[in-house]
């Protein structure tokens, strides 16, 4: 007995078993630490899934492209696919979405600005936010108090604007931009879309730096596709500045007024030159002009009478300068002239010698603010516009042609401004062209939009 009380013999064994329950308890801990860990992974690629896919939807939204899944909207898609990722709300029927028993998930898209940290919902923000969180119960973690866990993630991405457009063909079912003729684009090195297609019937060649070509739907052509300068054939849609121009309430305006008025001619006018014709703003009206022709002998001024600015209304009318003047009693005060065509208007410019600019401040909307013409004509083959510069034709400010196919040939320069930019339904060119968004009215610039994830 004496022996026996006086045996150690196991005291080892004893204590190591006293030490490992703490230490098993420690180690499960950390496993179910662990498995949050794991938890906030999936939920951090739920949240990026959610706010990209959101930001996508948002940017062709804002883009105005008839190309867009107008289905549902960008809170939609951002909860579908952080469903995907198996995150979704109480109810939600997207595919994927099984929760564990005993866990409440919940996922929150938004749209907003952010800014140091900080963010701010709005309607009009250019940021997407998506917040998922996920709550579920705990095991040993309870002996600590802590009877839940609360997992949450969040990402926000940014719609982008990288480069400004000064040629933009909106079309999203054709070839929105051809460049063929071995056209030779000058300019301040702006960039050149189609929302869909790009076609190279030759090789462009481009004067300058910071010039490029995208395209939503990638580019054809019979060799290479390599303009020579950056591209990108897989780009968001771009947005169109002027789209609320399509919806305004002055294109109900109708009119058959002759726009020509007799004048006599001024002394030091060019020698061919035999009649002479004004144009004054019909803005503060109601009505509207009808057919223009102006051809060699005549020279014809946009009058704006001194006012800040003319805008110049014309129904089913056909506008041909074919040769002569058009001028306008510009100056570089900002004095500009804005032609607005409705219904089945057509326009075409060739051999004639024309300096136009648009006023950056329009007197009669400032939806016009820039914009030299606005060609509301439906989609008919026979409105379609030709522009033939042939060195003499300078146009300054955006041309805006969004239901019909416009050809660009020849030589053209901007006047009164370092502005020419242009968007139509299509846009083909060749020979030679100027084109720059320098000096152009801020609400008239088209650009390209790229989605990046910003936190």
């Amino acid at each position: 007995m004496r022996n026996l009380r006086g045996c150690r013999r196991g005291s080892v064994a004893f204590a190591t078993v006293i030490a490992l329950v703490p230490l098993v308890g420690v180690i499960a801990l950390g496993a179910e630490a662990g498995s949050w860990y794991v938890t906030k992974q999936h939920a951090q690629s739920a949240a990026d899934a959610a706010a990209y896919s959101g930001g996508l939807t948002l940017a062709c939204t804002i883009s105005g492209s008839s190309n867009c899944d107008t289905d549902q909207d960008y809170v939609y898609r951002g909860k579908q696919f952080a469903a995907q990722n198996s995150f979704c709300n109480s109810g939600d029927s997207f595919a994927g979405c099984a929760l564990p028993a005993g866990t409440v998930r919940t996922v929150e898209i938004d749209r907003g600005s952010y800014s140091v940290g900080a963010w701010a919902s709005s309607a009009s923000g250019s940021f997407v936010r998506s917040v998922v969180t996920q709550q579920q119960p705990t095991y040993l973690a309870g002996v600590l108090g802590l009877s839940t866990a609360n997992i949450r993630a969040q990402a926000i991405v940014e719609i982008q604007n990288p480069k400004d457009l000064c040629a933009l063909g909106l079309s999203p079912n054709s070839i929105g931009l051809t460049l063929g003729g071995s056209v030779n684009i000058t300019g301040n090195g702006c960039g050149l879309m189609a929302n869909n297609t790009v076609k190279y019937a030759s090789t462009p060649t481009f004067s300058g730096s910071g010039w490029a070509v995208n395209a939503v739907n990638g580019c054809t052509n019979s060799g290479n596709c390599d303009p020579g300068v950056p591209y990108n054939y897989n780009m968001l849609p771009a947005t169109n500045p002027l789209a609320p121009l399509n919806t305004a309430s002055f294109n109900s305006r109708t009119g058959n007024t002759a726009p020509l008025q007799k004048i006599t001619c001024a002394a030091g006018l060019p020698s061919d030159v035999k009649n002479c014709y004004k144009i004054t703003p019909n803005s503060s009206g109601t009505g509207a002009y009808k057919d223009l022709t102006v051809t060699t002998g005549d020279y014809v001024t946009f009058d704006t009478q001194g006012a800040t600015s003319g805008t110049y209304f014309f129904y089913k009318a056909s506008i041909k300068i074919n040769g002569g003047y058009v001028n306008c009693t510009c100056t570089n005060s900002g004095t500009g002239v804005t032609l607005v065509l409705l219904g089945d208007s057509s326009i075409s410019i060739s051999g004639a010698t024309v300096s136009l600019s648009a006023p950056a401040t329009n007197s009669f909307s400032s939806l016009l603010n820039g914009v030299l013409i606005d060609d509301q004509a439906p989609t008919k083959s026979n409105n379609n516009v030709t522009i033939n510069g042939s060195g003499n034709v300078a146009l300054g400010g955006a041309l805006y042609f969004p239901n019909v196919d416009v050809t660009w040939n020849g030589t053209t320069a901007s006047t009164n401004t370092t502005c020419t930019e242009v968007i139509a339904n299509t846009l083909t060119m060749s020979g030679s062209a100027y084109l720059s968004t320098s000096g152009c009215a801020p609400g008239t610039i088209a650009k390209t939009q790229v989605v990046a994830l910003v936190k």
